[in-house]
């Protein structure tokens, strides 16, 4: 892989008006700590839709949405050591500036002017895309660029399980079969929880679970009021939340991972909370847990692709999401020509 020769490049772009339109626009100058990375593959997710439909908090409108994916590094800055160029990456999207106290305490996801790629500067889903050095990750060119580009979310979930202090010999129950649920599944039994149960109302999203390798997968409705030491809300939807928070077992926790709309509001029994000394958390984004995801990505990458659905170029981005509308997918991801 070698630096552009041309100037221009193709990219998507999200306007202010919430249209989609594909753009001819400038590759990416880079500054002396960033590299330049080619997408091999670029995910959407709940919170590009977000984007898309009514607008997420930081989201620099018109944007270059795409901040899960991976790629080649194409070109360096001249302050980069560390990388060269065609190494394989999976690049963390959080641009943070490393000294407010959010960053030194190591929690760079609350950083005071976070700006992630994909929302508040240009994302991925472009013939190429700028990052800071220190966010790209090289990851093993076997793993494909399609389960590369899964690191972004798995972090994600790592760091929900961590706020959740441990799911090791508890019982854990996930609302929501989507990508950030199912991954949180697999994750779960991983880390050595001794019980899985996933709640989705589509058959479809439980057979996956199943066929992943979570046994329990059933319908919200059919839950009853059995109770779990760690609850894990991963729908983005409030009667999953409402239901959840009911089915947390005394001392338990319940973990926010699904994104909301930002007015969205919801009710609890504050007597509950008290009387069974509960914790609600919330789980923002991926902190500093991509490292360990690039390693954790090793060891499920086999139960992690068959959750991958990559049939639609980049270019394609207004009917990959069509798709996702239709819930006809899992992790739906974009591919780039000749990046397959």
């Amino acid at each position: 892989m070698t630096a552009p020769k041309t100037k221009s490049m193709k990219a998507v772009q999200i306007a202010a008006d919430h249209s989609i339109r594909l753009i001819e626009t400038d590759v990416p100058s880079i500054e002396p700590d960033e590299v330049l990375v080619k997408p091999c593959a670029c995910g959407i997710c709940g919170t590009d839709l977000h984007i898309l439909h009514h607008g997420f908090p930081g989201t620099h409108y018109p944007v270059i949405p795409g901040h899960e994916f991976s790629g080649h590094v194409v070109d360096l800055g001249s302050d980069v050591t560390g990388l060269k160029e065609g190494d394989f990456v999976a690049v963390d999207p959080n641009v943070t500036c490393g000294a407010c106290r959010w960053c030194k305490i190591g929690r760079p996801n609350l950083c005071e002017t976070l700006t992630p790629i994909g929302v508040g500067r240009p994302g991925a889903a472009a013939d190429y895309v700028a990052a800071p050095a220190r966010n790209a990750f090289v990851v093993n060119e076997r793993l494909g660029g399609t389960v590369a580009a899964m690191i972004e979310p798995l972090a994600c979930v790592l760091h929900a399980l961590e706020s959740s202090q441990g799911v090791a010999g508890k019982d854990v129950l996930i609302f929501g079969g989507g990508t950030m649920g199912l991954l949180a599944a697999i994750v779960s039994r991983l880390k050595g929880a001794d019980r899985v149960v996933l709640a989705d109302p589509a058959p479809g999203k439980r057979t996956i679970a199943n066929a992943a390798g979570v046994p329990e997968a059933v319908s919200p409705v059919d839950l009853g009021n059995e109770t779990f030491d760690v609850v894990f809300e991963a729908a983005g939807a409030k009667p999953a939340l409402t239901q959840a928070i009911d089915l947390v077992q005394k001392n338990g926790v319940l973990v926010q991972v699904g994104v909301l709309d930002e007015t969205e509001t919801a009710t609890f029994n504050p007597f509950r909370l008290y009387e069974r000394e509960l914790r609600i958390v919330g789980s923002n984004s991926c902190a500093d847990k991509f490292p360990e995801a690039v390693d954790v990505m090793s060891d499920i990458a086999d139960t992690v692709r068959p959750l991958i659905d990559d049939r639609h170029l980049v270019w394609d981005f207004e009917a990959a999401v069509g798709d996702m509308a239709k819930g006809l997918t899992i992790k739906t991801q974009l591919h780039f020509e000749g990046q397959r």
